[in-house]
């Protein structure tokens, strides 16, 4: 798995030797294990870690459970950690927007924010191969064409994906050789959501027909 995502770093230019990597970390095993990957890989010299960081969507009751079980695990590896907190639905009804859009709008701003104070160069998100795929097949079904068929990108601006070319089921399989707990996030269960359909549905319906 380390072999794999060193591959995936190096054929996308993702961390160029004297990076400073921040880790966006929501307690979920994608993003837990990104951490513990590059902090691994890190060792190597090619790349810095300087911390994780979390923001608290305050969207579900288990939110401030996911910002604990952060601060936790952070402290357990010696990491610095940042976390912010914000009403993601009450910014998304002032400007019109979905929740969805409004999270992703105010994380990735809290990030940049974070890395900027941190001097870190590059943002890592955990991103997925199965991510991947469902991107795609939720763009199929909104009736997107060859022009807007285009998945989740290695790298756009200081935010890279270093786990796009890894499963889901081998991150986790790779933390529980390690005794690595995460946090299940319960809204990923609910299929009124487009993507978790997808994913409950969709996905193992196309694997069973393969």
């Amino acid at each position: 798995l380390h072999q794999q995502i060193r591959r995936t770093i190096r054929r996308y230019g993702l961390l160029p030797p004297g990076s400073r990597v921040l880790v966006g970390l929501s307690g979920g095993s994608d993003s837990v294990a990104l951490t513990r990957l590059l902090l691994d890989l890190a060792g190597n010299g090619e790349f810095e870690g300087v911390g994780v960081a979390h923001f608290n969507h305050r969207l579900r009751p288990t939110a401030d459970r996911d910002e604990a079980f952060c601060q936790r695990f952070a402290e357990r590896l010696a990491l610095p950690i940042v976390t912010e907190r914000a009403n993601v639905a009450a910014f998304a009804d002032e400007h019109g927007l979905s929740t969805e859009d409004a999270a992703r709008r105010l994380r990735y701003a809290f990030l940049k924010r974070t890395a900027t104070a941190l001097d870190a160069s590059h943002i890592a998100v955990g991103h997925t191969q199965d991510d991947q795929a469902e991107t795609l097949l939720l763009k199929l079904m909104r009736g997107a064409g060859l022009t807007g068929l285009g998945g989740i990108y290695p790298r756009r601006e200081s935010v890279i994906r270093p786990l796009l070319d890894v499963t889901r089921a081998d991150l986790r399989a790779y933390l529980g050789s390690l005794g690595e707990h995460w946090i299940e996030d319960e809204s990923n269960e609910d299929i009124g959501n487009p993507r978790n359909r997808i994913r409950h549905r969709v996905i193992p319906e196309l694997n069973l027909a393969a």
